[in-house]
């Protein structure tokens, strides 16, 4: 195992929070969550946190553009959603290929300003295909106003990442309990999907996935209250775990802040509070950490 994460050593920050299930940090150690009454939620380094938006719906996963505005999955009324910092709202899309988006799960901003979104599923309620699990997930990338379905057949579609020269885009597969990855070819289009890493086991359903700079892939284990690592070398290892969920409560999403990127934020579906620990190598930066 390349390391462990003690439970003794994981924090709480942010109080009162209702499924703060996306989180992303900002530079001046401002952090953001999804709200799950239709808002989100800006805990500022003092502290202090109020909730902006009135987005509707359930809003999921979430990630930062360049211009420090809030990107908004929102699995709840299947639209992607741009938050900025005065609480105004703008639709970003509604569809893909003009097709209906009905579960918006986790948007990621590359280095171009491209928004890639994963749907996942078709059925309108995602808790369906949780329950009955179908190959019908899919990721999308929006550019220039237009989006576009690159990949399908996926089993419940969650978070997604780019490598550090994005060269591949990595999906949780929730339901297939594994991660999946795509080359993405010079033309933009992806190529065929390989399983990255082993499978996760009975109870290892991935739900959000980052990357360190050590090239390690951070995902969360939603069921398993835990989190795990998959290393360069395709191994998988957990590093941490909460059986109980007394503390890390039904984990969906880490990022990376703080001025070294090596303080580790972790969104939950039930948690009323972020878990915060230090990472053993900083995050990967994102596109509005650079």
């Amino acid at each position: 195992m390349p390391f462990r994460i003690e439970l003794k050593s994981v924090e709480k920050f942010g109080r009162d929070l209702v499924r703060p299930e996306g989180v992303m940090a900002l530079k001046d150690g401002t952090v953001w969550t999804s709200h799950g009454e239709g808002h989100c939620t800006r805990i500022s380094p003092d502290g202090s946190q109020n909730n902006l938006g009135e987005l509707g719906g359930e809003p999921n996963g979430i990630c930062i553009d360049r211009d420090d505005s809030v990107v908004v999955a929102n699995i709840g009324n299947g639209k992607v959603q741009r938050l900025h910092a005065d609480g105004i709202s703008t639709l970003i899309t509604d569809n893909m290929e003009g097709r209906p988006m009905p579960t918006p799960n986790f948007p990621h901003v590359d280095s171009r300003g491209r928004i890639w979104c994963t749907n996942s599923t078709n059925l309108r309620r995602h808790v369906d295909a949780e329950r009955h699990p179908v190959p019908d997930g899919s990721l999308c990338r929006i550019e220039n106003g237009r989006t576009e379905i690159l990949a399908e057949g996926i089993l419940f579609a969650n978070g997604c990442a780019l490598d550090a020269n994005e060269k591949f885009v990595y999906v949780a597969e929730t339901m297939g309990r594994c991660v999946i990855r795509y080359e993405i070819l010079d033309d933009g289009a992806l190529g065929r999907p390989e399983q990255y890493g082993p499978d996760f086991g009975p109870t290892g359903h991935p739900d959000g996935i980052a990357f360190d700079t050590a090239g390690n892939l951070w995902v969360t284990l939603v069921v398993m209250h835990g989190l795990g690592v998959i290393t360069p070398d395709r191994k998988f290892h957990v590093v941490l775990h909460d059986p109980k969920g007394e503390l890390v409560r039904r984990p969906t999403n880490i990022t990376f802040g703080g001025p070294d990127l090596r303080t580790a934020y972790v969104g939950s579906l039930r948690g009323p509070y972020i878990p915060v620990f230090r990472a053993p190598e900083p995050g990967l930066p994102l596109i509005h950490q650079k």
